[in-house]
């Protein structure tokens, strides 16, 4: 009696091994808490830069999702201050700004 177990062998290739499946769990969930972590750093970074010559409220305000336009505006303030921000800084601040989700937690209504 001969058994063909070529089936069967293919069969447990095509499966997963656990170890690889909680490999990329762990990293997605490592990814996640790095960003957020980053986006509590911009943040910190705005409340601690910008609060001290002007408050949020007109940030508030804007409707303005674009990066560049925030970046322009973000610049104009580095003009009054010159040592304020870096440039990475400068990139950063006009991301978070640019994410009305993340703009509206420096808002004071929140």
């Amino acid at each position: 009696m001969v058994i063909d177990v070529s089936g069967m062998i293919q069969a447990g290739r095509r499966r997963k091994p656990f170890g690889a499946c909680l490999s990329l769990l762990c990293a997605t969930v490592l990814l996640f808490a790095v960003c957020l972590v980053h986006a509590a750093d911009d943040q910190a970074l705005i409340t601690e830069r910008c609060l001290g010559c002007h408050g949020m409220e007109k940030n508030c305000e804007v409707t303005v999702n674009d990066p560049e336009w925030w970046k322009e505006t973000v610049l104009r303030m580095v003009e009054y201050k010159s040592d304020l921000l870096s440039d990475i800084e400068t990139d950063r601040i006009a991301l978070f700004l640019a994410d009305e989700r993340k703009r509206s937690t420096l808002c004071p209504s929140n």
